[in-house]
Order: structure tokens, then C-alpha cells, then sequence
């Protein structure tokens, strides 16, 4: 009898002690259901020199690819600042990364470079290339595997 007892005792202290961890849980305004995240909104933080794209980018960057080696063969290519006909960019940006946060240097449309490093994204692919004394990151639509004139 005596052991049912202390049994119930602790019972109910537990049943009370979770009670008032929800309690306190609830005064404070947290959500005991709803506190843990399930998405994660990004907001890249860009240079004011760095324009907006004619065509959509990668809207999660944790959803983005490796870099991986282009090749040592076949790695020529020609940069394009044309989209859907149009000039875009006379002189083609390139980029610190597939984030494009900064402006690390350009080369005109149509100039010849060699292709380094290839990343493969959901979107919006891009290619790491050297551009005579410029190297950077370009986006895909601004790069040509056939000559540019």
C-alpha cells in the first residue's frame, strides 16, 4: 500500500512539473508546438555594383552543387553578354562566387577564356573561368562553347 502511494506522489509530481514547464513555456509567448524552423529564408547581401540578372539565380544557395574541374583538354570558351538576342552586358562581369556578393572583374563580349571550374545548380549553372589578367565566376547564360564575334 505503501508503495502505490509513493508511486502516485511521483506520478503526479511528474504530471505537475510538465504542466508547469508548459506553463512558463506559454507565459513567455513561445509556440510549444510550432519552435522549431523547417525553413531558412537566405538574404545574400551584394555589392551596390553588382546588377540584377535578366534571367532567374539560385534562390537557395544550400541547394547549390560542388565546383568540379572543367577539363584539361577541352576548356576553351567565349564569354557572351547577349540574352535572348540582346546586349546585356558589353563588358561580361565575373564574380567572387555563384553568390555573385562582388564584382571581381570583367572582359568584353566575346573574349576568348579558358573554363577551370564548373558548378551545377538547380537554376542557374556557372563556370569559374580566366580572362586573360581577370578571373572570376560567370553565369552560364553568358558563356559560349561556340566563338563569339
Amino acid at each position: 500500500m505503501r508503495r502505490m502511494a509513493l508511486l502516485s506522489l511521483l506520478t503526479a509530481a511528474f504530471v505537475g512539473a510538465v504542466v508547469f514547464g508548459l506553463l512558463a513555456f506559454a507565459d513567455k509567448g513561445v509556440d510549444v508546438q510550432h519552435s522549431v524552423t523547417t525553413r531558412v529564408d537566405y538574404e545574400i547581401e551584394r555589392d551596390p555594383d553588382v546588377p540584377d540578372l535578366p534571367f532567374p539565380d539560385n534562390p537557395d544557395p544550400s541547394q547549390c552543387g560542388i565546383p568540379t574541374r572543367w577539363g584539361e583538354s577541352d576548356n576553351r570558351a567565349w564569354l557572351t553578354g547577349v540574352w535572348q538576342g540582346e546586349l546585356i552586358e558589353k563588358d561580361v562581369l565575373l564574380y567572387d562566387s555563384h553568390l555573385r556578393t562582388k564584382v571581381v572583374g570583367s572582359a568584353p563580349s566575346g573574349s576568348e577564356v579558358k573554363v577551370v571550374l564548373f558548378q551545377d545548380n538547380p537554376v542557374l549553372d556557372y563556370y569559374f573561368v580566366k580572362a586573360g589578367p581577370s578571373e572570376g565566376w560567370v553565369p552560364g547564360p553568358f558563356l559560349s562553347f561556340d566563338p563569339v564575334t
